[in-house]
């Protein structure tokens, strides 16, 4: 195309400038002339024929003696000869019926071979492509509107056949081009004015005549290269033909029942008998043009199925030959060959969009994921991703841009690959199952970019992003069917529902099968701690929510049972961060530490502190202080945090560590204890509660004396308790909150247990605390100095 354009820019900025605009003016003059004539009946039409036909020989025989004295001129005079008695002779079998078919056909076979044998003969581009520009406009400036379809197209074959027989022995592109322009947008342009149905049988053979003429063409023009660039491949042509060919055969047979898919079927098992011919008779001398013609060879055959399931799918050939073209233009460096196959996948995709549209307002009869809406969309996608790869790889003369534009690509296939599957499923299936249906297409296309990624040399980088990609794909999923704008029914919404208990296994297996190899990976290693701790507290919190659904399902949400496996997967991952010697924490044992065990430590704290004040029912079985399913999973709670604690003061990297917040060990223990002595107080209530009868609420408990009681001598406890334990580890800080806490329990025995408690729970209160009181000066001096 490029070199086209500048054969036109050459015309007009060479030398005689003059007289080639004449030339052009003289040539529209002459058509004009004819046509008003002939409009008006003046002047015999036999004379002024002859007349134009002596002006045309007269121009020719001068050119010709001209053509060693002054070649550009002389060439210029045989070319508009040449076209003058292309028009002469049409008009005169055409307009005026002057000449029988036969005979004028047989002028311009004759007219058609001259024109071809001085080109060559002279070696003139510029001379064929000047004569044949005249020869297949003539039929268009002289036409009288009477629908002669047969004989323009008859007319085309014979100016084809000189194109073909120059092709023989020169590889002029633009003549090709030319003839290639001329044939099939004229050949459209008449079909989409004239055509009916009732012409199939008549305008058939002319189109695989012409169809056959630009594919032969396109092997003469591999052949006719130089040594060093045989086998080198005209892309327009290759792919530009089977494009135009294919579209206009659609049109024809659109009304006949697989029309389009009988007709695709034997387009690419041409391509692939031609492909298997070339590589029999040539070997690697057309190495890459039989490669091309069996890839257009699958394409086509592999269309023929969805073409069987409707009528227009324009859409996906183009797609595909977009791609073609890439690949050819990344083969040969032909920029312009590229840009045009991004433009063709551009138009498909526009093409397709309509497509959709359109199929919204019509009645769905089409089997789900079975038709050619879906798999029109699966090959634009196959398009896009495969020029993304192509793109991506360095080859001679790539441009840094065309890197950004592989990213565009990968995301475009993408795009139509999940368009595509959520508008079946939105189409054909209740939406809810809109969540499964992307979970599992986003784990197959995760699991087809890490095979892609391991697999190709070289390496594709973008593969191993779309391959972790999963993760925010599961994310967001997760999120969808939480209802996160609308809250959360537990009850009524989990992940496993509507296929999500076979996506959500299948997609954390393929996560994790991906992050293991992404560990061997260079990549950052800033992301590598993010997506390891995304990824467990995702697991966690889906096993959290199904399991938490399937209990309250069958459980009082009541009960105690229901509250506690809040905390199991958390706190069994934690001690699995801990302890576990292998693969994900093995080698990652500082990332979890730091980042997922902080979280969780973080959750379970808080868990606990809204559990602790729970009536704790343990329904069916009894309820038995310490031995209860509530206070069992606190303790177990509590001993977990205590023991992530202690990691933390032997190597530093445990939960104290958060990147984002940088707490020290000193708070994360006063969190532990504070969440402990929560626990000890409501468990002496849900004590007083289930075995007393005290009412579970605020105003029950502070009115009981019992619990009065109980309260400041559990205090009183808990403040010796810290106090010994800080004298003997020399932790002044411990020691002194100790002996606040033991201060409270003074200040609220002359304020609350004095004036409230019975006499016998006053005298139990004051009894109690002041003999712990007494203890700690023999138990628990204050340590000296700074604490240990």
């Amino acid at each position: 195309m490029d070199k086209a354009i500048s054969l036109v820019k050459g015309y007009f900025t060479g030398g005689n400038l003059f007289v080639r605009i004449g030339i052009l003016i003289l040539f529209f003059g002459v058509s004009f002339l004819l046509k008003y004539a002939a409009d008006r009946g003046a002047f015999p039409i036999e004379y002024r024929l002859m007349a134009v036909a002596i002006g045309a020989i007269g121009l020719l025989l001068f050119g010709w003696l001209l053509r060693h004295k002054k070649q550009t001129y002389g060439l210029l005079l045989q070319g508009a000869g040449i076209g003058l008695l292309y028009l002469d002779i049409f008009a005169a079998f055409s307009l005026y019926h002057l000449i029988p078919p036969l005979p004028a056909f047989a002028l311009m076979f004759v007219i058609s071979l001259f024109a071809a044998a001085l080109a060559v003969l002279q070696d003139s581009r510029s001379l064929a492509v000047l004569g044949f520009t005249g020869g297949f406009l003539a039929p268009i400036l002289t036409s009288d509107g009477s629908n002669n379809y047969i004989g323009l197209f008859s007319y085309y074959i014979i100016l084809n056949i000189a194109i073909v027989a120059i092709a023989w022995f020169k590889a002029w592109r633009e003549l090709n081009l030319l003839g290639f322009l001329f044939t099939f947008v004229v050949g459209t342009a008449w079909g989409y004015s004239a055509y009916q149905t009732e012409n199939f049988a008549t305008i058939e053979p002319f189109l695989v005549i012409f169809f056959l003429f630009y594919v032969l063409i396109a092997i003469l023009f591999s052949l006719r290269q130089p040594k060093k660039l045989r086998g080198y491949v005209d892309g327009s042509l290759l792919f530009g033909v089977p494009l135009a060919a294919s579209g206009l055969q659609y049109a024809l047979v659109k009304d006949f029942e697989y029309g389009i898919s009988i007709s695709s079927f034997a387009i690419g098992v041409f391509y692939l008998v031609l492909a298997w011919f070339l590589w029999k008779k040539a070997g690697n001398a057309l190495r890459l043009l039989a490669e091309a013609f069996l890839a257009l060879g699958m394409i086509f055959t592999s269309l023929a199925i969805p073409f069987a399931l409707a009528t227009n799918h324009t859409a996906a050939a183009w797609g595909l030959e977009g791609l073609g073209l890439i690949w050819l233009g990344s083969r040969q460096n032909h920029l312009s060959v590229r840009a045009f196959g991004l433009l063709l996948q551009l138009g498909a995709g526009i093409l397709l969009v309509y497509g959709f549209i359109e199929n919204l307002f019509v009645h769905n009869t089409e089997t789900p994921f079975i038709n050619a809406t879906f798999i029109s969309a699966l090959m634009m996608a196959v398009a896009g991703i495969l020029s993304a790869r192509l793109l991506a790889t360095d080859f001679s003369g790539s441009k840094k841009w065309e890197k950004t534009i592989s990213n565009i690509l990968l995301i475009w296939g993408l795009a139509w690959l999940f368009s595509g599957t959520l508008y079946q499923i939105v189409r054909y299936f209740d939406e809810k199952w809109l969540v499964s249906g992307f979970l599992l297409l986003a784990t197959a296309v995760s699991l087809m970019f890490i095979i892609t990624a391991l697999r190709t040399k070289p390496q594709w980088k973008q593969a191993w992003t779309v391959a972790i990609a999963l993760l925010p794909a599961m994310i967001i999923s997760a999120l969808i069917q939480s209802d996160a704008v609308l809250g959360l029914n537990i009850i009524d919404d989990h992940p496993f529902r509507y296929g999500g208990w076979l996506a959500w296994p299948l997609a954390f297996s393929v996560l994790y099968a991906v992050i293991f190899q992404l560990d061997k990976h260079p990549l950052s290693t800033s992301l590598r701690p993010i997506i390891h701790t995304l990824s467990a507290l995702l697991l966690v919190i889906i096993i959290t929510w199904q399991g938490a659904h399937q209990l309250l399902f069958y459980i009082a949400q009541e009960t105690a049972w229901a509250q506690l496996w809040f905390a199991i997967p958390a706190t069994l991952t934690l001690w699995f961060i801990m302890k576990a010697n292998n693969w994900p924490i093995k080698n990652n044992r500082n990332h979890y530490l730091q980042q997922t065990g902080a979280i969780l430590a973080i959750y379970l704290i808080l868990w606990g502190l809204f559990t602790a004040t729970t009536y704790g029912s343990s329904d069916p079985l009894p309820w038995i202080p310490l031995l209860n399913p509530l206070d069992i999973t606190l303790v177990i709670v509590l001993l977990t945090l205590y023991k992530g604690w202690q990691s933390s003061l032997r190597d530093k990297e445990f939960i104290a560590t958060i990147s984002l917040f940088q707490p020290n060990q000193s708070l994360f223990a006063i969190g532990i204890a504070g969440l402990t002595f929560l626990w000890l107080n409501f468990t002496l209530f849900r004590i007083a509660s289930h075995w007393f009868d005290v009412p579970y609420n605020a105003q029950g408990i502070y009115h009981s004396n019992l619990v009065q009681t109980a309260v400041s001598v559990l205090w009183a406890l808990s403040g010796v308790l810290l106090t010994i334990y800080a004298s003997r580890q020399k932790m002044r800080v411990v020691w002194i909150a100790g002996g606040i806490l033991l201060g409270v329990v003074v200040v609220k025995l002359f304020t609350v247990d004095l004036s409230s408690l019975s006499s016998l729970a006053r005298i139990v209160s004051f009894l109690v605390v002041g003999i712990l009181l007494t203890s700690i000066g023999y138990f628990a001096p204050l340590p000296d100095g700074e604490e240990g």
